[in-house]
């Protein structure tokens, strides 16, 4: 099978969800445009992490810039990918990711920021955008935050 018939089944590949994990953490760590974003999640995406559950487009501009949002929270941030595994059943892609993440919060009337640390252990599922091609993350669920030494828990 070459890569265009792989590409028109919807198949997605580890070289293509390496390289989009990067993308992704490295715009998270640089506070890009909520649209930069938008651009990598599907119109349906579901986000399952800590602090709740998201849908949609929506849900992920609440989750990234809204009154507590990622971008209003943490600063300082770091991610840097060490596992990325994929398995595939029909169009979706299972993506099994663990991230290290160090960031800087402020949460107020703190005098101070607190520095923060854990290994996220995240499960994705990503399918292919039937108009542009590119893959998409359609679920996002983290599964674990394992506290490094010295950083409070989540």
């Amino acid at each position: 099978m070459n890569a265009s018939t792989t590409a028109e089944q919807g198949v997605l590949t580890i070289a293509e969800i390496e390289p989009f994990a990067a993308v992704w953490y490295r715009r998270l760590d640089e506070h890009v445009p909520v649209e930069e974003m938008l651009a990598m999640i599907h119109p349906e995406m579901e986000f399952q992490i800590p602090e709740g559950v998201q849908r949609g487009y929506d849900g992920f501009r609440e989750l990234y810039q809204g009154e507590r949002g990622w971008i209003r929270s943490f600063f300082d941030e770091v991610h840097t990918v060490s596992r990325v595994v994929i398995s595939t059943s029909g169009e979706e892609t299972a993506v099994d990711v663990v991230v290290n993440w160090q960031a800087r919060r402020w949460q107020p009337p703190a005098a101070r920021s607190q520095w923060i640390g854990f290994d996220a252990y995240q499960q994705w599922v990503m399918v292919r955008s039937s108009t542009t091609g590119q893959p998409l993350i359609l679920r996002y669920i983290v599964n674990e935050l394992r506290p490094m030494p010295g950083s409070p828990s989540p």
